[in-house]
């Protein structure tokens, strides 16, 4: 047996009440006195409340995040930085929140203090991104890895369901292609092995049959995780347990075809990241399990399926997830195009050789009915 495995420090802080408990001491823990809060418009009140404890060090609040992380937004969010001399960004958010904080932190070198609010691992990784006229550009420095990450499941809890479920299966996405990914190897397979199974759990926690358990219904779209399973503690914390979990997979094994597609696609027409996630990994899964039959059945054993493909889409059906790229805004004139954005960015690792007609394939797949 022979593999490199390669991980980076970071400290992690998890349990319920802690971005109330815990942040305090872990902001004086990282000797900072100038703190730079990046936050979305949707948590402007959860941060300022957050703050409170230790308010005389902040010296800036950054709240035009935007998803996919333009390059426009996260230039103002680096000279906003620089401006106000800040020596630690706290990320308050979901993962465009995180990735403009690690933009900022590329240029400045300026460590982060990560508070997600949704399960895209983002702050488990060194990857950063931006986009520019469509295009996502992305790379690695260590830099941008958060120096210290405080996961409360209470913040996360409070997820719309339609959310939970894209963004929890975008952290599946992770783990599922760690498998064959370029740094793939057995300690990286085994963490997805463990993000699998607490995912699928955390998942199945919040389907439609926890519905009938659920006291409110009626507030489907309104109520939160929390709402939606019947073990709200239960559900909540596997998810995010799984979800760090799945982002550390993902920061020591890379990326493959999945998240080509999804940043080219996403970056391109603008698309929801969580749920183009949700809806292209059945597709890939079904077109690179042949080629890897050892892996799909592992994929089944940690979803407790008969077989992967089935496995992974029967878990999709069963919690209500976007199923087609229709749903979620791409227009059946746009697939040509999409076709051909994907295609250029090619070669990519893939357990199977992937060229343009198994790119049309795939996306025509994806697309639905209609692109047939």
């Amino acid at each position: 047996m022979e593999f490199t495995y390669e991980t980076s420090p970071a400290r992690v802080v998890f349990g319920r009440g802690t971005v109330r408990t815990a942040l305090p001491d872990e902001i004086a823990r990282l000797g900072a006195d100038r703190v730079m809060v990046v936050t979305g418009a949707s948590h402007q009140a959860l941060a300022h409340a957050s703050v409170e404890p230790f308010a005389d060090a902040v010296v800036s609040f950054f709240t035009e995040v935007e998803e996919h992380v333009p390059v426009a937004v996260a230039q103002r969010a680096v000279a906003r930085a620089r401006e106000a001399r800040a020596d630690l960004l706290l990320s308050i958010g979901g993962g465009s929140t995180t990735g403009t904080a690690k933009v900022v932190a590329r240029e400045l070198r300026v460590p982060i203090l990560a508070v997600p609010t949704t399960y895209s691992g983002s702050e488990a990784t060194p990857v950063w991104g931006t986009t520019r006229e469509g295009r996502k550009e992305t790379g690695t420095d260590p830099a941008v890895r958060p120096r210290t990450v405080v996961l409360d499941p209470d913040l996360t809890d409070r997820l719309p369901r339609d959310l939970a479920v894209g963004s929890g299966l975008n952290a599946l996405a992770h783990v599922v292609e760690a498998h064959w990914a370029p740094g793939a190897n057995p300690i990286s397979s085994a963490m997805a092995d463990e993000a699998m199974r607490s995912l699928a759990s955390g998942l199945r926690g919040i389907g439609p049959e926890s519905l009938a358990r659920a006291q409110a219904p009626e507030k489907a779209l309104t109520d939160p995780v929390s709402v939606w399973a019947g073990s709200p503690t239960a559900a909540g914390e596997l998810l995010l347990y799984g979800a760090y979990l799945a982002g550390a997979t993902f920061a020591s094994t890379g990326s493959g075809l999945h998240h080509k597609i999804c940043h080219v696609l996403g970056g391109a027409f603008r698309l929801p990241h969580a749920a183009l996630h949700a809806v292209l990994l059945p597709q890939v899964l079904a077109f690179n399990a042949p080629a890897v039959p050892r892996v799909a059945a592992r994929i089944a054993r940690a979803l407790e399926a008969e077989e992967a493909v089935s496995g992974l889409r029967g878990l999709a059906a069963s919690i209500g997830a976007p199923r087609t790229l229709a749903q979620i805004g791409l227009l059946y004139r746009q697939l040509d195009e999409a076709i051909d954005r994907v295609s250029a960015a090619l070669p990519v690792d893939n357990p199977r050789p992937v060229g343009k007609n198994e790119i049309r394939a795939i996306l025509t797949a994806a697309y639905g009915e209609d692109a047939g």
